[in-house]
């Protein structure tokens, strides 16, 4: 694994760009040092760096992910996003913890959201019983832990727990958080391709509760396919 990471480094410093670093920064309020690579040059890179190795387990996961997760550069948070993402069969529900730490480590959009989609929710999926985790999410005094108990089912399509969904998005509702609120727009907003009218009325319903940001992009789909 060392070695991994050590190539995968060299494969990342080769290509630093100053000023796209510059603005990657900004746009991520200077939270994070940047190598300064965009998306689609990284995303070849992790591939060249993906075929010198491989997981085999959840710990190889854990491992791998832990140790770019604590380096400098925000590309490295990117790298271990996409590999627990392409690599997301070996997560089992004894994975929530270690992705709950993540969640709450560098917190920002950008890895909270693949985690909670991606990783959380293909657990949740898998383990049907670990949705009383997600019930003890959407209480969690960490906002970004909330964030992803709304948006661990955006990808469930036809298999959303509806009345789940509908209820975290109520408990939440009169959040004043700009992620809380953009987060339930989002996931109804994902909901209304497989429930249009399910979500219309829930919407209609709570207007007076939800936020405008929320009801706006919860209807913004609803309105370009014609449906309102």
């Amino acid at each position: 694994m060392g070695k991994s990471i050590d190539n995968l480094i060299t494969f990342l410093e080769s290509h630093k760009n100053a000023d796209n670093a510059h603005h990657m920064a900004v746009y991520m309020k200077n939270q994070f040092p940047f190598f300064g690579i965009k998306t689609p040059r990284r995303r070849a890179i992790t591939q060249q760096w993906w075929q010198l190795q491989s997981f085999h387990s959840e710990h190889d996961l854990k491992t791998i992910m832990n140790d770019l997760w604590l380096r400098d550069e925000r590309e490295f948070q990117y790298v271990a996003c996409d590999t627990g993402k392409k690599y997301k069969r070996l997560w089992t529900p004894d994975s929530i913890p270690f992705l709950q730490q993540l969640i709450c480590i560098k917190s920002w959009w950008d890895t909270v959201d693949v985690i909670a989609c991606h990783m959380v929710g293909t657990v949740v999926r898998q383990y049907p019983e670990m949705v009383k985790t997600m019930d003890c999410w959407i209480d969690h005094p960490n906002m970004w832990i909330r964030r992803s108990a709304i948006l661990h089912q955006l990808h469930f399509k036809k298999l959303t727990n509806e009345k789940r969904l509908f209820s975290y998005c109520i408990k939440q509702m009169h959040e004043t958080e700009f992620f809380i609120r953009k987060a339930i727009g989002w996931a109804l907003r994902q909901y209304s391709y497989t429930a249009p009218q399910v979500v219309i009325q829930f919407v209609k319903k709570h207007r007076d509760g939800l936020s405008s940001l929320s009801v706006k992009e919860a209807l913004k789909a609803l309105h370009r396919n014609g449906y309102i």
